[in-house]
């Protein structure tokens, strides 16, 4: 299903000589993912139901550092370069479409985690009080704003770290990142990582499972349905 090209891309393969496709990406992504994302975390976290405990010692060790909130942040950097970088050729652009189809089937598989096997992140206890109430310069970003809108549930695999590690696959097998760029994303895609950690919305278990998630992905989805992009189906689908 997912080497097969979709059918919600022909609008914006239309658009495919103008700015638009990259706002045309941009849109579908947010439908596709962050709009059931942000549903699936309220109903789960109003249900409050636990299935297990993936939290190890090694998690309440790990500190809370409050300005590595920003560096969390940088996940919504990634899904634009990949619209950005994948607009060059007719068919980059196909890889492109093929590519978001792998992840959109990882990501909905993952969502259907979140609603069978839920997990609470129950180590935002420590964070302070005070911060976790909305006091002070912190309180506003993770009291006000990150709590507020994201329930301590959707825990794993972890959506940061598998969707970013593969845009970052994509970015280097495009070559649009090379030598001194590729070491500095690669040292920017660790610090992502370590933050979903130190801002306590993950577990370690979180983090490795959503490795996990995006090497299989790579592999057996985005790998093969991209090869498949330059094929007589696609072509037909997306002319020249």
């Amino acid at each position: 299903m997912h080497r097969r090209p979709w059918g919600f891309w022909k609008p914006v393969w239309e658009v495919r000589h103008s700015k638009k496709l990259f706002w045309y990406v941009l849109g579908i992504l947010i439908l596709a993912m962050a709009i059931p994302y942000s549903i699936i975390n309220q109903i789960i976290g109003s249900i409050g139901y636990s299935a297990f405990d993936p939290s190890t010692t090694y998690d309440q060790k790990i500190p809370f550092i409050a300005w590595s909130f920003f560096v969390y942040l940088s996940l919504y950097l990634y899904y634009p370069a990949a619209a950005w970088f994948g607009r060059t050729t007719n068919q980059r652009i196909r890889e492109m479409f093929a590519f978001h189809q792998g992840l959109f089937v990882m990501t909905w598989v993952v969502f259907l985690i979140f609603i069978i096997i839920p997990t609470e992140i129950h180590i935002r206890d420590n964070i302070p009080l005070d911060v976790r109430n909305g006091e002070g310069f912190w309180g506003l970003w993770y009291g006000d704003l990150m709590h507020k809108t994201d329930m301590p549930y959707n825990a794993w695999p972890s959506l940061h770290v598998a969707q970013s590690l593969l845009i970052v696959l994509l970015l280097r097998k495009w070559e649009v990142i090379q030598k001194q760029t590729e070491i500095l994303v690669w040292i920017c895609w660790v610090g992502l990582c370590i933050s979903v950690l130190t801002t306590k919305q993950h577990f370690i278990f979180d983090l490795v499972t959503g490795l996990i998630a995006a090497l299989i992905t790579w592999k057996y989805l985005c790998i093969p349905a991209m090869s498949h992009s330059s094929s007589k189906e696609w072509l037909d689908a997306f002319p020249e």
